[in-house]
């Protein structure tokens, strides 16, 4: 994960397995400074994020479940998407517009750099309207055409 944080754009990173043996394995999913882990239940058919942080980034890693997820960086037009599948890693940087949408229940574990406080979390974070329950079918569809 070295070098992570001068990303611009969203990624999936690979897990790394630290550590196996007879006792079971160790997999490592956040090596970058954070202030918050946060576990996330997210319900079928269901939107979160729509926004931008400023200075605040995560990785997100999903335990159960899968995402679709969009990003875009500010003043840019193109829209990218990845699919998350379970046992994936991503990382979102800051100054990133990013949105998800969860076509069946999903659970994450999330790494951030800053706190998870309503205070800290609300002043880094600016709310856009980029996926809606109305279009957010037909951007997948669109993206799976281009990849």
């Amino acid at each position: 994960m070295k070098n992570i944080l001068k990303k611009k754009n969203s990624f999936k990173i690979k897990t790394v397995l630290r550590d196996k043996d007879i006792r079971g394995s160790i997999l490592s999913i956040c090596d970058i400074p954070c202030k918050n882990v946060s576990i996330i239940n997210c319900k079928k058919n269901t939107i979160r994020s729509n926004h931008i942080h400023k200075k605040d980034y995560h990785i997100m890693y999903v335990l159960d479940g899968e995402i679709d997820y969009f990003y875009k960086r500010l003043n840019s037009n193109k829209t990218n998407y990845l699919k998350i599948k379970k046992h994936e890693l991503i990382f979102t940087p800051p100054n990133e517009i990013h949105a998800t949408y969860f076509p069946k229940n999903t659970t994450l574990i999330v790494s951030s750099k800053n706190p998870r406080d309503k205070k800290t979390y609300e002043n880094d974070t600016t709310r856009v309207h980029f996926i809606t329950k109305k279009n957010v079918i037909k951007m997948i569809k669109d993206a799976r055409k281009k990849n």
